[in-house]
């Protein structure tokens, strides 16, 4: 039986919260992050990601000796907070140079937080997640101000990336797209000729992924979010760094994830369509509506959504059909 058919539905509960936290371990290794940022990030396109790698700022944990363990990204804080404003907690928090103006005696610095976003269309509130994007981006830069120049100097701000990996709940036809949101100038009378760098302070980046990853930075997240180590391989070389592997190993996948959030919704859904006719005893509405859409998605086979209801594969079906469900066509 497969691994997915396996996992309990208590277990399921709880692995949600172990899910959240070890991808934003995993988003914390240099490693991990400097594919994502190689591939999406102009400042680093020309570079190799051994290069990048070496960019991303660790010096608060340099006392980690990086040729055993891979040392964290040197984390700005994952919380801000001032009076009068919300409170943000951003996923993965870290600096890397700006290649773009440093040179041998200056670093200039890119801020760069990275994101994990499940649901592209939120719903609770709703809100499009680029707007999001734009807000954590613009208190990032409001944040420099007294923290990296100790006094009002606008002339110091660094540039500020916003990163959003979008997994589920993506239309068909945004699927398999990075779009880049950036502050650029347009003269309206004259001509102007200040610098770039005065103006092009902050950039949101929007990765859609889909259900079949093409080359490139998809095929790489495929392989984290499914723990495909020889996938992530293709990009950075982790082959010594067992951290990381292990932390790999405790991302289950893509699949676990959908199967968390089909739970989650799954009580509520469940009550209101009425799910309760054929169902084996100590299963509930909720824990039924997750296995039929997780049938539905084709995450399950019927037989297998069959045996984790007590069902028949003709029962299975005859219920999934009520619940209002559609029934995969079988080969």
């Amino acid at each position: 039986m497969k691994l997915k058919t396996e996992i309990s539905i208590n277990a399921a509960k709880a692995y949600g919260e172990k899910y959240d936290e070890s991808a934003k371990q995993l988003f914390l290794n240099p490693e991990i992050i400097a594919p994502i940022i190689q591939m999406s990030v102009p400042e680093y396109k020309k570079y190799s990601v051994e290069q990048v790698i070496k960019m991303i700022d660790r010096s608060s944990i340099e006392s980690t000796p990086v040729d055993s363990a891979s040392a964290m990204a040197d984390r700005l804080p994952t919380e801000m907070n001032s009076i009068g404003e919300k409170l943000i907690r951003y996923d993965s928090h870290f600096k890397a140079i700006n290649p773009a103006l440093s040179d041998k005696n200056i670093k200039f610095y890119l801020h760069i937080d990275l994101e994990v976003q499940n649901d592209y269309r939120p719903s609770s509130p709703k809100y499009p997640v680029v707007k999001r994007g734009i807000y954590y981006g613009a208190r990032e830069i409001s944040s420099q101000l007294g923290i990296v120049t100790e006094e009002t100097d606008y002339s110091k701000l660094e540039k500020v990336y916003s990163i959003w990996i979008c997994n589920e709940n993506v239309p068909p036809r945004l699927r398999n797209t990075v779009t880049s949101y950036t502050i650029t100038k347009k003269d309206e009378i004259g001509i102007t000729d200040e610098p770039v760098s005065d103006y092009d302070l902050m950039s949101v980046i929007i990765i859609r992924r889909g259900e079949k990853a093409s080359e490139g930075i998809f095929d790489y997240l495929e392989g984290i979010f499914k723990s495909n180590i020889d996938r992530i391989e293709k990009y950075v070389d982790i082959k010594d760094n067992e951290n990381i592997k292990e932390g790999v190993k405790r991302m289950t996948g893509l699949g676990e994830s959908i199967y968390i959030k089909a739970y989650k919704e799954g009580e509520e859904t469940g009550r209101a369509q009425g799910i309760s006719q054929g169902i084996s005893q100590g299963i509930s509405q909720g824990e039924a509506s997750a296995i039929f859409k997780l049938v539905q998605k084709e995450m399950l086979t019927i037989e297998e959504g069959a045996f984790e209801l007590g069902m028949t594969p003709e029962e299975f079906k005859e219920n999934m059909e009520k619940a209002g469900f559609k029934v995969p066509e079988t080969v």
